[in-house]
């Protein structure tokens, strides 16, 4: 991606059951007691590169889930009208507000993350194919209460 070489490789498909499988895919990530709550609304077709949405679906829920707790819900609400936003909402140990601001960079980990395993490259990642298609992202983050990731694309 880095390098130019990744293309957009656009499709017809359902959005609805695309996003389930992938839903369903992380499933047996959860912790114990996590539930994972989905709403979908709009339009059930949508034109779009797969992979690249899938990858973007997989970073955000694979975050929510790394940084949630036990007993602790996510939700992921996925809406389809003029355009495609995606929000994916944890209750989990947040990013401290000082730390914010460089959460979408290459390798970065917020300090209050501890022993959790990670990379420190979904976000960046994600912002990197939003970007690709044509999109903008957002996030809203309290300490201790959790995060809510947005990905809007047209």
């Amino acid at each position: 991606m880095e390098q130019g070489k990744t293309t957009v490789n656009k499709e017809d498909f359902e959005l609805k059951e695309f996003s389930q499988e992938i839903i369903g895919e992380v499933m047996q990530t959860l912790k114990p007691g996590e539930r994972l709550k989905f709403h979908y609304d709009g339009a059930k077709q949508v034109v779009q590169d797969k992979k690249i949405l899938r990858n973007i679906l997989l970073n955000l829920l694979s975050n929510a889930i790394r940084y949630s707790g036990e007993e602790k819900p996510i939700q992921v609400s996925i809406e389809c009208f003029d355009n495609l936003v995606i929000t994916v909402k944890d209750a989990g140990i947040g990013i401290p507000e000082e730390e914010q601001k460089n959460i979408f960079g290459k390798f970065f980990r917020a300090l209050n993350v501890g022993g959790l395993h990670g990379t420190g490259l979904g976000l960046n990642i994600v912002k990197k194919y939003v970007e690709l298609l044509g999109g903008d992202r957002s996030f809203t983050s309290k300490r201790n209460e959790g995060t809510a990731s947005k990905v809007r694309l047209p």
